[in-house]
């Protein structure tokens, strides 16, 4: 793989001062998104698993697909994620709830972005690493923990061992990265692709032995035990989801709330129908591009198109969740030069505005009005206030709760039906009513941005593919 030479303007940390004041800055952000608070209505489930290890001992683990019972308790992750956390939640149960919080995020997610920041530093230069750190995909998924950050990583780390043809270390991650969210295998078929034309069938056949051997000894215990539970909670229930945050497909959940469940099957038909057909073409592309212009296998192709497969697959899924866009970040940091790399930071900085807008609408107008908000992942309606005061960190909640005059939170319980509260009058009323309107807008905004980066990723890939001669 090529290293670059570090030559960016938009952190330009040449001087001694300006290198100081850039970790300054990058500290104080990173320890900012730990201690704010975190996504509790995900990880709330999370902790069920580790209940249900705590009264089951491993044969809870082994069983946790059958154990964890709807609505009580999902599992809607492969085996991975959940072996990941049962063991780190139950190490960090010792601490105060605060410093746990920290320690997760600090396991799940600053360790692995800090990976990421090393390989990007070795390959690209220091500038590009610091830009990560400050990147608000990487921020984000470091103020409401989840895997993704895992996911990205294990990611770069498959497709940089891709490139350098070490290919049971590729199979190796590709495989880690499915066993924590299956999405991951949409990447196989460019990867097969990419191995055919540079080294040949056997070392085909050897990539997708341990891949498949990979998702074997993690998936196949869990399987063997519950395999109709297992297929319910892996496949069917994402299968059964309704349309969610900045999908254009949510447009329909947020007017329609829980009778959108009338349209869930064919909502879910239509999204894979459209994804198909790009991801069909776009692996078609790929494949001409390598075969006619013999690019002696350059890295910047299959990074490219890496990318613009988990981009399209962000923008075309039912389930807009931004979380997601950090999957192909740490691939376009190697991918881009630096021009390129400054429009895509400005729009997903500007993606992470609009997102950071859909959360504050999806919850504050419903708490400050003493409403219910309606959850589509459950298709039902929880308390918001009781989800926000369990997701940020209690002083931030007591300020925010005496700017918006939230009272009291009740319990993080679901409610049958948003009649279920009386409407209090507060500032926010107003935001409650406008609230549908705002977040439609908010959905759109975020699918032009997408649209944007798409279009950019083809264009600088053709400017690439011209360049190159």
């Amino acid at each position: 793989m090529r290293v670059s030479t570090p030559n960016m303007n938009l952190f330009d940390i040449s001087s001694n001062k300006k290198n100081l004041i850039l970790k300054m800055l990058t500290v104080i952000v990173i320890v900012g998104a730990i201690i704010i608070g975190w996504n509790y209505y995900d990880v709330m489930w999370w902790i069920q698993w580790y209940r249900i290890a705590a009264s089951q001992g491993l044969a809870g683990i082994i069983n946790i697909y059958r154990l964890c019972v709807p609505p009580e308790c999902k599992a809607p992750y492969p085996p991975l994620a959940i072996l990941i956390f049962v063991p780190l939640y139950a190490l960090t149960s010792y601490f105060q709830p605060m410093i746990r919080m920290v320690l997760l995020k600090t396991f799940i997610v600053l360790l692995p972005g800090t990976m990421v920041y090393m390989v990007i530093r070795r390959t690209k230069g220091i500038d590009y690493a610091w830009l990560w750190l400050l990147s608000w995909p990487f921020l984000q998924i470091l103020f409401c923990l989840q895997f993704d950050v895992l996911i990205a990583l294990f990611i770069l780390l498959s497709t940089t061992m891709i490139i350098r043809c070490e290919i049971d270390k590729a199979g190796l991650f590709l495989g880690l990265a499915t066993m924590i969210k299956h999405v991951a295998a949409i990447l196989l078929p460019l990867h097969i692709i990419f191995l055919k034309i540079v080294k040949g069938g056997k070392e085909t056949l050897r990539y997708i032995l341990v891949y498949a051997v990979v998702i074997g000894c993690i998936a196949l215990p869990f399987f063997v035990v519950a395999p109709s539970e297992f297929i319910d909670h892996i496949l069917l229930f994402h299968s059964s989801r309704a349309p969610q945050d900045i999908s254009l497909w949510a447009l329909a959940t947020i007017f329609l709330e829980n009778y959108v469940i009338e349209l869930r099957q064919l909502i879910g038909n239509l999204w894979a129908l459209f994804f198909a057909a790009v991801y069909i073409l776009s692996l078609y592309l790929f494949w001409h591009q390598l075969k006619q212009y013999k690019f002696n296998y350059d890295d910047k192709l299959l990074l490219i198109y890496t990318s613009i497969v988990l981009l399209l697959f962000i923008s075309l899924n039912k389930v807009g969740n931004l979380n997601y866009i950090v999957w192909f970040i740490p691939v376009a940091f190697l991918a881009l030069n630096r021009n390129h790399l400054k429009i895509l930071y400005k729009l997903t900085f500007a993606l992470g505005i609009t997102g950071l807008i859909y959360v504050f609408m999806l919850f504050i107008p419903p708490a400050s009005a003493d409403k219910v908000m309606f959850i589509s992942e459950d298709f039902t309606y929880w308390n918001a206030k009781a989800l926000i005061a369990q997701s940020l960190n209690p002083y931030i909640f007591s300020t925010l709760s005496s700017l918006m005059y939230i009272a009291n939170p009740y319990s993080a319980e679901p409610f049958s039906s948003p009649t279920d509260f009386v409407t209090s009058i507060s500032l926010f009323r107003v935001l409650y009513i406008l609230r549908p309107h705002i977040m439609v807008a908010v959905i759109i905004i975020s699918q032009i941005l997408l649209s944007i980066i798409i279009v950019l990723k083809f264009r600088w890939l053709k400017d690439y593919i011209l360049g190159f001669f």
